[in-house]
């Protein structure tokens, strides 16, 4: 074997770790199945059942768990249901919660001809109002009107009372909802409403299957500028390893200290977003929760989701006296640009994250080229193109820098032979000699450097943007998920060509990449994993992730090759200044004017 490169060993462990990856769900699912439903027996409910008890008195704090505890309201009554509609989406309102039951999205597919419908088999509607009632009690919610426009819901607030709530329902624009909440006391003498919370639905798998899960979740932005999220992954039980049993969370909740402006409940793709428009709400809180009537595709089991709640202030209201609050409801696809229109920075749920000021441009970028082409796959070959075209001078000076650390290996061995007792001594005498030559050392790792920050904007944008999904590209059926073609016999480990392909492009690069031969370099045994790395951690991700890596593999083999038939540099020890200004060509200070 050739010295300085990867040992048996060393493949064997990789391979290892590699197949220990694409395996642990398996084992895990093998050693510790998911516990069976239970079957509800008939007039069994899974309404949650509390000791009677009076009317709390008004607390400005409200008890989640009393309070906020998924399905544990017990619906009464015949259903009313109308519909607001419009050519992008379907409201389906319902006297059960005086909300949103379900949306369904007209131009987005779910699974066949099914359109991706959110909040369905959620135990609560969208501005289900809860803190007014005892626990287990819902307000008697009645349909006004229901026309074309405009849907409005009214009830008591307090039974007996003469307490009313008038909600009226809008939309507002291709995926928008506006929402107004009166509550007004028509009768002669003050009164004190405590403080309540709004229902902003659930975050779901849209296809019912577990690889969704880790995208499931919920969000909420403060006024102080922050967004905190929560993915499903914590609210469910694990093991780390088959050891240290972990339990999920049962609530998150926001900092008590912080105002809130708006809530989120979202899928990998879509998301419901509630932003209180008039003032902000005091706090929000989510759980794990189970859709009724849904079963997992993968697996027949519940469905897990994340439902979440706004919480909102009580106040006084004086005799004949009324308080108005606003919200907004954006109910769609994780689009950035809609998202960007509104006015309460609600394009954070886009989850960018500090990468945004590469993964906004990249996305626009991307988007705008496929409006000329018509294709998302071929707009990101040629956004890889024209990427390329921008870092090929500093990619031509890393392949020059590489043939130098090659003319210059002789000399290095020489040193390292001489030293190798004297770490110190040999790293001083290295970095004399490559001062003296004028080489960079990292000369190579440049563009590398370079071009990570623009894969992982690719990665983040990847991770949230819609525009992908559903989009074909030679023989991969989705760029938003990836290209299996079918899965190995007996294993059911999914074969996914286009990182398989990326892998041998990396490895195809590396062997042509010159190298010092005979230098001990373990930064170049390390950079021999970077295949495997690549290939872990781009084999169940969006296709798209693996198609920009790998044309740009290609486009650095073809650059590769034309600078390896370029003649080969000669070494030359480098001009110091003092050599410059004897020669006359260091004049006028540190800037070298004359």
């Amino acid at each position: 074997m050739k010295k300085g490169g990867m040992d048996r060993k060393s493949w064997i462990a990789a391979g290892a770790c590699f197949l220990l990856l694409l395996l642990y769900p398996k084992i895990v699912a093998h050693f510790y199945p998911p516990a069976p439903q239970k079957k509800l027996s008939s007039g069994e409910t899974n309404a949650v059942t509390r000791p009677e008890k009076s009317v709390p008195t008004p607390d400005p704090i409200l008890t989640p768990k009393e309070t906020l505890a998924p399905g544990s309201v017990t619906r009464t009554g015949a259903e009313q249901t109308a519909i607001l509609e419009n050519k992008t989406l379907r409201l389906v309102l319902t006297t059960w919660g005086g909300g949103i039951r379900e949306m369904v999205l007209l131009e987005h597919a779910a699974e066949g001809e099914e359109k991706v419908r959110l909040n369905l088999g959620s135990p609560d509607a969208v501005f289900e109002l809860r803190g007014w009632t005892p626990p287990g009690e819902g307000l008697a919610w009645s349909l006004e009107k229901a026309d074309p426009s405009e849907v409005v819901f009214t009830a008591p607030a307090q039974v007996g009372g003469e307490v009313f709530i008038r909600r009226t329902f809008r939309l507002s624009g291709e995926y928008d909802v506006s929402f107004t909440q009166e509550v007004e006391n028509r009768g002669g003498v003050p009164v004190a409403l405590p403080a309540y919370a709004l229902s902003a639905g659930v975050g779901a798998p849209v296809h019912l299957r577990a690889e969704e899960e880790a995208y499931v979740g919920t969000g909420w932005f403060t006024t102080d500028g922050t967004y905190t999220a929560h993915k499903l992954p914590e609210f469910i039980d694990s093991r780390f390893m088959f050891l240290f049993p972990q339990k999920g969370k049962e609530l998150v909740t926001s900092r008590e200290d912080r105002s809130v402006k708006w809530v989120a409940a979202k899928s990998q793709f879509f998301a419901v977003v509630l932003t209180a428009q008039d003032s902000p709400a005091v706090g929000a809180e989510a759980r794990k929760v189970e859709l009724s009537g849904q079963k997992m595709r993968d697996g027949g089991g519940a469905v897990g989701a994340i439902e979440t709640w706004i919480k909102l202030s009580g106040f006084d209201l004086a005799a004949g006296g009324k308080n108005v609050r606003r919200f907004g409801l954006y109910a769609g696809p994780k689009e950035d640009w809609r998202l960007r229109r509104l006015a309460q920075g609600e394009d954070e749920v886009m989850e960018f994250g500090w990468m945004g000021i590469v993964s906004r441009p990249l996305l626009v970028v991307m988007n705008t080229i496929e409006k000329g082409v018509g294709s998302y796959g071929w707009s990101i070959v040629i956004l890889t193109i024209l990427l390329k075209a921008i870092l090929w001078v500093p990619q031509a000076k890393a392949n020059q820098s590489m043939k130098k650390m090659q003319i210059l290996a002789p000399k290095l061995k020489e040193i390292q032979e001489k030293y190798k007792e004297e770490p110190t001594k040999l790293n001083g005498e290295m970095m004399k000699l490559y001062r003296d030559y004028g080489v960079n050392p990292l000369g190579g790792c440049l563009p590398m450097l370079i071009q990570m920050p623009v894969f992982l904007g690719f990665y983040y944008m990847l991770l949230s943007s819609v525009e992908l999904r559903g989009q074909a590209f030679l023989w991969i059926h989705d760029l938003s998920r990836p290209d299996t073609i079918g899965y190995l016999p007996g294993l059911g480990i999914p074969i996914n060509p286009m990182p398989l392909i990326m892998t041998a492009a990396m490895v195809w690069s590396m062997h042509l990449t010159p190298q010092p031969q005979g230098v001990d370099n373990p930064g170049a045994k390390m950079m021999k994993l970077m295949p495997v790395i690549m290939l872990v951690f781009c084999y169940n991700f969006s296709s798209a992730l693996s198609l920009y890596w790998t044309v740009q593999n290609f486009l650095s083999i073809g650059q590769l090759m034309y600078n390896l038939r370029q003649p080969m540099p000669k070494l030359e020890k480098a001009a110091k200044p003092v050599d410059l200004v004897k020669r006359g060509r260091w004049k006028g200070g540190m800037w070298g004017r004359k």
